[in-house]
């Protein structure tokens, strides 16, 4: 049986409540991180990785159909800045810190502010008021969180012009991903149903409200757009010097 890998988030887990038949896979949830490590090493699986994940391995095969694609305010992660401060010395990550969260902000941070600066690592006694941080994932809405960030989806969204596609599906087996993504395409055509409230189990009434007030404007189902998005990302780090080379993508 096929291996398949999902970050472990609250988004990953609702496009696997969607699919009509999840028994042809062996599911297991992974820090996002990781994720293309277990792809890498196992030519019999599929996964959902960061979409930044593609520049260190081009090799991937990737679903121009299927993947987690943000268009609007609900986010894998939130920005928070300090109050009544004009400079940024610092600027933290914290949470299921992933490629996206590491280049993005670093490249968001010189966009907005004219500041070049390496993001660091969070540790875990780390308090969310010390610092500027971005977080990720589900501590947003396990803590409501999202209530004093600002969506990171947006300020990407407008930094590119395009859908933010935090998420794609990936292989290094096109068989595979091209008979993953036939057969469960049309399971997101029609939007997303109502979710089952054993995924927001962790939230908050406020944080579930929220989600599902605004799970309309996350795709699972590519359009044109959403591929565009992925070029588009694709393109920032060579852009701003952090690559010497773009990538040729491997579309499915």
């Amino acid at each position: 049986m096929p291996d398949f890998y999902l970050p472990e988030n609250v988004f990953a887990k609702l496009l696997l409540s969607e699919l009509s038949d999840v028994n042809d896979f062996k599911k297991t949830y992974l820090p996002s991180a990781v994720i293309s490590k277990n792809l890498l090493a196992n030519e019999d699986s599929i996964g959902i990785i960061p979409t930044l994940d593609l520049i260190h391995h081009p090799e991937f095969y990737i679903s121009s159909k299927i993947g987690i694609s943000f268009n609007a305010l609900l986010s894998n992660a939130y920005l928070h800045f300090k109050e009544n401060q004009h400079t940024i010395n610092n600027f933290y990550i914290k949470g299921d810190v992933s490629s996206n969260e590491v280049i993005l902000s670093k490249i968001l941070l010189k966009e907005l502010y004219d500041i070049d600066l390496t993001p660091k690592l969070a540790t875990p006694d780390f308090s969310v008021k010390d610092e500027h941080v971005l977080i990720v994932g589900d501590e947003n809405f396990n803590n409501e969180l999202f209530l004093e960030g600002l969506s990171f989806s947006e300020e990407i969204i407008e930094l590119i012009d395009a859908p933010y596609v935090n998420f794609v599906l990936a292989s290094k087996n096109e068989n595979l991903l091209k008979q993953f993504t036939e057969k469960h395409r049309d399971d997101f055509i029609n939007g997303h149903p109502e979710a089952d409230d054993k995924i927001f189990s962790n939230f908050s009434r406020n944080s579930c409200d929220f989600i599902q007030v605004n799970l309309q404007h996350v795709l699972f189902d590519f359009e044109e757009q959403d591929l565009e998005g992925i070029k588009t990302l694709l393109q920032l780090p060579f852009y701003y010097g952090l690559i010497k080379s773009m990538i040729d993508l491997k579309f499915v």
